[in-house]
């Protein structure tokens, strides 16, 4: 779904909500959703879309997150935010950025354990200001949550075993609820 107007309010998340679960959901490719997202940016308006692929997970999960983005330029992007860019090969990319220097900038998945190369500025559609996980609002520019991601990026040599870690808790969890249900 996409936000045509510039105000995102926990009723309007609300609304999507219930809208999405009135409606059958529909699939559409990459290319015409980031097509569809690239009008609603270049009007100078939010667009929100839920997220695909596990390679921002904790912080994203496909299929259940949604994020808010808007237009920036890259001397706006700093170390710490999701963007949205297109690689030179044409793919779509939501990762946090994890280094910048003068010419480029760096970004990695936050459920990856490697980076994904050096990017010419030219390559940012967005960057994301929100994020809505289970139907709450996570502004992005909170101090708390710039804590979280900023922790998250400097814990990058031990990924791996956090991220291994945080499966299995959550497969523990989720066993744990099947035992309770049933």
């Amino acid at each position: 779904i996409l936000e045509r107007e510039s105000g995102i309010t926990k009723e309007r998340i609300t609304g999507y909500r219930s809208f999405a679960m009135q409606e059958q959901k529909r699939f559409i490719s990459s290319e015409d959703l980031f097509s569809a997202i690239q009008e609603v940016l270049d009007e100078k308006r939010q667009a929100v879309f839920t997220v695909t692929g596990m390679s921002m997970w904790p912080f994203l999960c496909h299929g259940r997150n949604r994020v808010v983005v808007e237009s920036c330029a890259g001397n706006e992007v700093r170390k710490g935010d999701v963007v949205l860019l297109k690689t030179p090969c044409g793919n779509y990319l939501l990762h946090r950025v994890t280094g910048i220097s003068d010419s480029c900038f760096v970004t990695t998945g936050d459920g990856n354990c490697f980076r994904d190369g050096s990017f010419d500025f030219s390559c940012i559609c967005a960057r994301v200001t929100r994020m809505i996980r289970k139907g709450k609002i996570i502004d992005c520019s909170q101090r708390r949550w710039r804590f979280l991601f900023r922790l998250w990026m400097l814990l990058f040599p031990v990924r791996g075993i956090l991220l291994k870690t945080l499966v299995l808790c959550s497969r523990i969890k989720n066993g744990l609820k099947k035992q309770k249900t049933s």
